[in-house]
């Protein structure tokens, strides 16, 4: 399982590229979780906020979240499928699909990072 931050205001920053496919900046997977002012947000508001995007931007949070996960996320070029599973332990949880081949999920946490596990079969239809 891979650790990677994912700060709200990083997130909307990160759209832009997330929508070209492309990336520029290494993963960073031990990177402290703040926020931009200095308040706390649980997983379920961290959910909400990601619930809320409109859905290309919530594929590119996602696309994020599993790039910047490790090696075996760097591949991915783009989320082709995604949808809102169970929660794991209380927190909100996606399961997305990079490049129709494989999926991955996205565990949002109450530091404001995500854990991502991957990759695994495709389970989830478009």
């Amino acid at each position: 399982m891979q650790r990677s931050t994912i700060l709200l205001a990083v997130m909307a920053a990160a759209l832009p590229l997330a929508a070209c496919g492309s990336s520029t900046e290494p993963a960073n997977n031990s990177a402290a979780a703040a926020t931009s002012n200095g308040t706390e947000m649980s997983a379920d508001t961290l959910g909400a906020k990601v619930r809320a995007l409109p859905e290309g931007q919530r594929r590119g949070v996602l696309f994020r979240a599993i790039r910047d996960a490790g090696p075996n996320g760097s591949s991915c070029q783009s989320v082709t499928a995604m949808k809102e599973a169970a929660p794991t332990n209380g927190n909100p949880t996606w399961d997305a699909v990079c490049d129709d081949k494989t999926q991955w999920t996205i565990v949002l946490t109450a530091d404001q990072s995500a854990s991502v596990t991957g990759p695994g079969p495709v389970t989830i239809k478009k």
